[in-house]
């Protein structure tokens, strides 16, 4: 009974290691892993040795094999010495496999690969990690773009597109193609692609004309012109890469593989019945997207802008540096004042949401009211005063002092509060005349009180003309003329010196304001017609006839 037991024990060893012979040269064998070492492994065979496989033999890294693994090899030598060696490649095995893979399928058959470096016109492919092919540079346009260093960490799929025997042996041309299995990707799939179909892509790229997009075995572009249904934006504050978006398929190119996206088309045109939505005079929130010398651009939604001209911004003097009261991105109310579906136009009012300031100016502002004002602009004949935004008056030159003025701008300073008196409304032509001067009290009423013909005064000599000089009177700031006949030495601007006064002429009826005086004392003698001598007394003297009107007129004279 023992006896028995022992040889079914026996036959059942014999069955289970059937191949416990030694194998032969070039006889495949399937190889479980017992040893991994620094550059090679030992395997068992189910041989009575055990097999070694060098390094230079295995097809992958040494670090990716573990005990347990099995793997295929080709018995390349058998050592009978004291150790007895069987030595195996798998290197050989799957140049075997892979060359039988290929001629099955030939040209046209598509593999996988890894690049192993980049070469003159192309790249070295490695295709199961043991036979090397051609990659032609012409043929890897998708690839091209990319760092050498960063294509040999992944494994790509091509298309053989040649495939031959060179000699004898196992010596082959084997040429690759990467485009040409990216076409053909892309055509079966551009024909699952609908126009109008919605589809889901990775931004790849932003350029200045439209942004790629990666969806899936294509690259598709998402023009400029189709983002959005406004024309200025800015597409790298738009969009991220890596970012996912969702786009419709509004053409595309089965032949040449292309495909055109838009998201602009995923919302309704907003000129759509663009009248309905925003009427004539109906006012809504904008936002300044843009300043120019003539008026302001505003977007009142995605894709509908318009402009605000200059003249619809302020009432009266409308010609303003508009940067000095707008800023991009700043809110606004504006009123809708014209309309054009057909061109696409639109334009707006903001003075017309603010209200004519002009409305009711009777009722706020009356004749004689004193109010305060800015100078917003200076003119040869007087200057442009601001009382409130919109509403500006005209004070005349004569109407800036009680003295004369020779030019608006030697009393006056753009952007300057003055208080002046309004002189005269007019609501239907939109004018209103002001005084700066009857704010003060009328210097010459004291004066013409206080003073008479020969009544000594302190005399500042203003300005020298030909025919004489403009002087002030100090104690009463009241202009008078200085002709040149009463001149004594020393007469120079600025300079103050002791005077007379002459002639004093005051009719505020007439507005008439006339002073002559003299730095002369005494007589001097005068010579009439016959040539005998005439003296002329300076206290008591005789009509003048040459006043301070009698120089602006003799200047207007010269001009002409």
């Amino acid at each position: 009974m023992e006896n028995n037991e022992k040889n079914e024990e026996m036959e059942k060893y014999l069955q289970d290691n059937e191949n416990l012979g030694t194998p032969n040269i070039g006889e495949i064998r399937e190889c479980k892993i017992i040893q991994v070492g620094e550059d090679h492994i030992i395997v068992d065979v189910s041989a009575k040795i055990e097999g070694i496989i060098n390094s230079g033999y295995l097809v992958k890294e040494m670090s990716e094999y573990k005990i347990d693994d099995v793997i295929k090899a080709v018995v390349t030598s058998y050592r009978n010495d004291d150790e007895s060696r069987l030595y195996l490649s798998e290197k050989k095995y799957m140049i075997r496999k892979v060359l039988k893979d290929l001629k099955e399928g030939g040209e046209g058959k598509t593999v996988k690969g890894h690049i192993v470096k980049k070469v003159r016109g192309g790249y070295t492919v490695e295709i199961g990690g043991v036979l090397s092919a051609f990659l032609p540079g012409s043929q890897a346009s998708s690839l091209n773009s990319i760092d050498p260093s960063e294509l040999t960490k992944e494994e790509y799929e091509f298309k053989i597109i040649t495939f031959e025997q060179r000699g004898r042996g196992r010596n082959y041309n084997i040429v690759l193609s990467r485009d040409f299995l990216i076409n053909e990707e892309r055509a079966k799939f551009l024909d699952t692609i609908e126009k109008d179909q919605k589809i889901k892509g990775e931004v790849d790229e932003i350029t200045n004309f439209g942004v790629f997009v990666d969806v899936g075995p294509m690259t598709a572009l998402l023009p400029r012109s189709e983002v959005t249904w406004d024309k200025n934006v800015n597409l790298k504050e738009r969009f991220h890469v890596g970012e996912e978006i969702e786009a419709l398929v509004i053409s595309k190119d089965v032949k040449n593989g292309k495909m055109s996206l838009s998201t602009k088309r995923l919302t309704p045109d907003p000129w759509e019945d663009i009248e309905k939505k925003y009427p004539v005079d109906s006012v809504v929130d904008a936002v300044v997207t843009g300043i120019a010398p003539f008026g302001i651009f505003v977007k009142i939604e995605e894709g509908v802008k318009g402009l605000v001209h200059s003249s619809e911004i302020f009432y009266g003097n409308y010609r303003r540096n508009l940067k000095n009261y707008f800023e991009e991105g700043q809110n606004v109310k504006v009123e809708v004042i014209n309309v054009n579906a057909a061109s696409r136009k639109i334009s707006f009012s903001i003075k017309k949401v603010l209200g004519d300031p002009w409305d009711g100016i009777e009722e706020r502002y009356h004749t004689g009211d004193t109010v305060e004002t800015s100078v917003v602009k200076i003119l040869d004949n007087g200057a442009i005063l601001e009382i409130e935004e919109g509403v500006s008056g005209f004070a005349h030159i004569s109407e800036l002092s009680w003295n004369f003025v020779k030019k608006p701008s030697n009393v006056l300073k753009k952007g300057e509060k003055v208080s002046t008196k309004i002189i005269e409304i007019d609501p239907e032509s939109r004018r209103m005349r002001l005084s700066i001067k009857r704010t003060l009290e009328d210097p010459w009423i004291k004066l013409s009180k206080e003073v008479k013909p020969g009544t000594p005064v302190d005399c500042e000599i203003i300005s020298v003309k030909n025919s004489g000089a403009i002087v002030r009177i100090v104690e009463y700031n009241v202009e008078g003329f200085l002709p040149r006949s009463h001149f004594i030495d020393g007469v120079e601007e600025g300079k103050i010196m002791k005077g007379k006064i002459h002639k004093v002429s005051y009719n505020p009826q007439l507005d008439e304001r006339d002073m002559v005086v003299t730095l002369r004392n005494g007589e001097r003698s005068q010579r009439n017609a016959s040539g005998e001598k005439k003296e002329e007394s300076f206290l008591n003297p005789s009509p003048m006839t040459t006043t301070i009107g009698d120089m602006v007129n003799e200047k207007s004279e010269k001009q002409k």
